[in-house]
């Protein structure tokens, strides 16, 4: 996992931005990027189509992929470990919840997720 990576910036150049890591409340030993958390949310919700997934946490199609085959450990630890109640990953940009259809950007979905019981 690295610590910074490479965007444009407004100017055309390029910026380092630092990737902030997320530790898992419960699981102490897992810790990923805000990024990687936030495309394991989008998933657990119901979304499956990279290329939205990719739009909305800001990462590419092929980054996404590679989240999905759970090759690294941490991401293999937090997908069985799942996204906690109560935390939350904001988005890039807005997804359609598929259970309730609300437009979200903040996940996962506050609406369905605050009807679910013992999760």
């Amino acid at each position: 996992m690295c610590a910074s990576a490479t965007g444009a910036s407004r100017r055309g150049g390029t910026r380092r931005r630092r990737i902030s890591l997320w530790r898992h409340p419960l699981e102490h030993s897992i810790e990923v990027s805000h990024q990687i958390a936030a495309v394991i949310a989008v998933m657990e919700m119901g979304i499956s189509d990279y290329s939205e997934i990719a739009r909305a946490v800001g990462l590419t199609v092929e980054e996404v992929e590679r989240i999905d085959k759970v090759e690294d450990p941490n991401v293999r630890q937090l997908a069985l470990a799942g996204i906690p109640v109560g935390e939350s990953f904001k988005l890039d940009n807005y997804v359609r919840c598929p259970k309730c259809r609300a437009e979200v950007r903040v996940v996962p979905c506050v609406a369905c997720r605050s009807s679910q019981v013992g999760h």
